[in-house]
């Protein structure tokens, strides 16, 4: 999903190089009970504050370890720079993961310089400072996750994000799941809000899906979170429904 890099996967671990995700997302993604959906869920608490930083780190090396007595550790190292600024673009992000049975448990931090001379669409170098922690546990047909994630904006915000929710996976075909996340800025605590959300899939084959959401998010003080990464990302004071119906196929 728009990265680009190369790498060499052997028994000792894999080494990345190139344009790729952070373990700092990566763990995020982990926790969140509704996969990072473009609509409801914590990619909209994660774009809303930092925008794709740490989605997509430009010239970047990591490395994952293989799994040993349930444990996965990896870490990333931006390169950044500009001529004069060493520093300027620099991110460095490391994750921690434990798996056992049905049970999950993560940590991972992000740490990350503004500026830099890598050009994308959408900002990918906000100064900013995340921490995540997160668990997951599997009952069944049934996966329950909760996090906690903070994002530090240099300058600006200090956020932390209170995240859960439900996967159910009713049937081979059907799959339903619901989350909530309640923001709140640590500089300023009128400044808050929460974010649910409840979507379900039915698969017509591996490819496509058939699939309906609704969410609701309700925003105090100066907080502006959305309902969704497209054209909904943004959100307004007090309180805003949403909901989708559609298909989708994968190539």
């Amino acid at each position: 999903g728009r990265q680009a890099w190369v790498g060499l996967d052997s028994g000792y671990g894999q080494i990345k190089a190139g344009l790729q995700f952070s373990p700092f997302v990566l763990a995020v993604l982990d926790s969140d009970p509704r996969g990072f959906s473009h609509f409801g869920s914590g990619l909209i608490n994660y774009v809303d504050n930092v925008l794709v930083t740490g989605l997509f780190n430009a010239n970047a090396v990591s490395y994952t370890s293989p799994t040993i007595a349930g444990l996965t550790g990896s870490a990333l190292f931006a390169f950044g720079g500009k001529a004069g600024d060493f520093q300027a673009g620099r991110q460095y992000s490391a994750s921690l993961k434990y798996e056992n049975g049905g049970f999950m448990l993560n940590a991972a931090f992000y740490d990350g310089n503004g500026g830099g001379t890598a050009a994308t669409p959408v900002p990918g170098t906000v100064a900013f400072v995340g921490r995540t922690i997160g668990a997951a546990y599997r009952f069944g047909p049934v996966t329950a996750k909760a996090a906690f994630t903070s994002y530090k904006v240099g300058g600006s915000f200090s956020n932390n994000v209170y995240g859960g929710g439900l996967d159910y996976q009713v049937t081979p075909a059907v799959d339903v799941n619901g989350g909530v996340w309640v923001t709140s800025d640590r500089n300023d605590t009128h400044n808050h809000s929460v974010l649910a959300a409840l979507g379900t899939s039915y698969g017509l084959s591996k490819a496509t899906a058939l699939y309906a959401q609704v969410g609701l998010v309700n925003n105090h003080g100066a907080m502006d979170t959305g309902l969704g990464i497209n054209n909904a990302l943004f959100g307004v004071t007090g309180t805003t429904v949403g909901a989708n119906i559609g298909i989708h196929h994968m190539f």
